[in-house]
């Protein structure tokens, strides 16, 4: 240990003091690890991330951090390791690698120390997390611009550069940046498995990383990638949860608390997921079940992931038309997320009691849930594409609820709403009128206008309709009716009001996906 170099020894602290919980210094001797003067040439990239007030012992003697690190290391081992802020903000079945790392090289110590504060600074949830991937990619010398790895040539541990990848991904995922989480994920997979490799050949030092549990390193990327492969349908993802069981068979938890935990999410959840996918709804409910029963024991009835796992098994006893049983799990799920302040969980769950209210054709009681779930997104920052797209699905099956109980103004109203939002996301009035979506709701409202006596609208609409671009690319799934989807509209002449008028009310439909 003597032998290592000033910024191994600093990141090696950080990483003992964040074992401990000791957040703030541990933060202070990662930056020492990165703002060291052999790597005085990347500090400018990072310089936004390092706060005015942070000013870290960078020029300490080694002599004085090996005895300092040797007394760290003993405390340790007395101390407990666990830290559960991420299990309130990570997304049920997701892992962010949360072993703080140590190493022996200068060129590991850079990685590690990076990693090791892209911990820290999503813990403290006050930071975006495009500055953190931003963190995670400086660490292991990837270009703003490209993929290709500057490192990929040196003698580095590969595990590092394959959490680093893994780490990215989950949150890509957070972002719904599905496919950069998959390029993400399946790199990590790939690396992890010529690691793997490789330690079997040389088998005497494979790792330059100091007691990092590399079951946990394994369990956490196999996990991650399956995870991801079941939400983006990939076809190998039996074939990856395969590979993920038979891991999960020779590992043992002992080594960091996390991996019992997983163990348990990857046998019951992911598995649950996989038979969801697959509609074996009834083996999918097996499963959350049993997840459930584990996650109350360790969590608690009121944590997080208790209401997530209520809100899946709802989701399975929704599609098997269980609407009662589907009912009562949306509300316990509701409840938890109401108590613990989840405003736009809060407002999933209500549109989910909604949709249940509305397939049983309870439409006043639908349309008030629908409602309380618009009013709760209204108070959050609705920016990303995903918040407006749920945004504009909720307004749809409002618009549609107030049509079957005939209250023609607020319909016209609410599918007004849809038009603008879905017109300002395809790029204003010329994107507008060639996109499918859009169109199809403007049929809908040219529809409402005839219902309500208002020809002349109705004409107008029909004609702008008409003289949009029929081949304008999808932006947005459609929620509509299927019997308008596929409309030719560049048929419609100036009486289609007239004749449309002639239909009278078509059948109402019940509530969008």
């Amino acid at each position: 240990m003597s032998h290592l170099p000033k910024e191994a020894l600093q990141n090696n602290i950080g990483a003992l003091m964040l074992l401990k919980n000791e957040t703030s210094a541990a933060k202070e001797r990662f930056y020492a690890a990165i703002l060291t003067k052999k790597n005085w040439l990347r500090r400018s990239s990072l310089a936004d991330l390092i706060p005015d007030t942070m000013c870290p012992k960078v020029d300490v003697e080694p002599s004085g951090l090996i005895w300092f690190e040797k007394r760290l290391y003993k405390e340790t081992l007395q101390c407990s390791h666990r830290n559960d802020v991420l299990d309130t903000i990570l997304p049920f079945g997701m892992e962010y690698f949360q072993y703080p790392i140590r190493v022996t090289s200068f060129c590991d110590a850079r990685i590690a120390a990076g990693i090791n504060l892209a911990l820290v600074l999503l813990r403290e949830s006050k930071h975006n997390f495009e500055d953190i991937i931003r963190l995670l990619k400086w660490a292991i010398g990837l270009d703003f611009e490209d993929t290709h790895d500057k490192f990929e040539n040196e003698n580095i541990d590969q595990l590092l550069i394959a959490i680093a990848h893994s780490n990215i991904g989950v949150i890509r995922f957070m972002q719904h940046n599905l496919k950069a989480a998959v390029q993400n994920l399946s790199k990590a997979t790939s690396i992890l498995s010529d690691a793997i490799q490789n330690s079997q050949r040389h088998p005497r030092n494979p790792w330059s990383v100091i007691n990092t549990p590399i079951d946990y390193v394994k369990l956490t990327i196999m996990m991650n990638h399956v995870h991801l492969a079941i939400r983006t349908n990939d076809d190998h993802t039996r074939k990856y949860y395969d590979s993920l069981l038979s891991a999960v068979n020779t590992l043992s938890h002992k080594s960091f608390y996390r991996i019992k935990w997983l163990i348990a999410v990857s046998t019951f959840f992911i598995k649950g997921l996989i038979n969801q996918s697959e509609e074996h709804f009834s083996e999918a409910f097996e499963c959350y079940n049993k997840m459930l029963h584990i996650t109350r024991k360790e969590w608690g009835h009121n944590h997080r992931h208790v209401a997530k796992l209520l809100e899946h098994k709802g989701t399975v006893q929704f599609d098997q038309k269980k609407y009662q049983n589907a009912m009562l799990s949306y509300l316990a799920s509701w409840k938890i997320y109401q108590h613990a302040g989840c405003t736009l969980d809060e407002s999933r769950l209500l549109y989910a009691i909604g949709r249940t209210l509305h397939d049983r054709e309870e439409f006043s009681d639908a349309l008030g849930m629908y409602q309380k779930s618009i009013a709760l997104r209204e108070t959050i920052d609705c920016s990303s594409k995903k918040m407006k797209v749920d945004a504009i699905e909720i307004l749809c099956n409002i618009c549609r609820v107030q049509r079957i109980m005939g209250d023609l103004p607020n319909a016209l109203e609410t599918n007004l709403r849809v038009v603008q939002l879905a017109s300002e996301m395809v790029g204003g009035s010329e994107a507008a009128s060639s996109h499918a979506f859009v169109r199809n709701r403007m049929m809908i409202l040219g529809n409402l206008y005839v219902e309500m006596g208002q020809l002349p609208e109705a004409m107008e609409i029909f004609s702008q309709v008409a003289r949009g671009n029929r081949d304008g690319n999808s932006m947005i799934i459609s929620h509509a009716r299927p019997e308008l989807e596929d409309v030719d509209t560049n048929a419609f002449t100036v009486r289609a009001a007239e004749r449309l008028g002639k239909l009278g009310t078509l059948k109402p439909h019940a509530a969008a996906a």
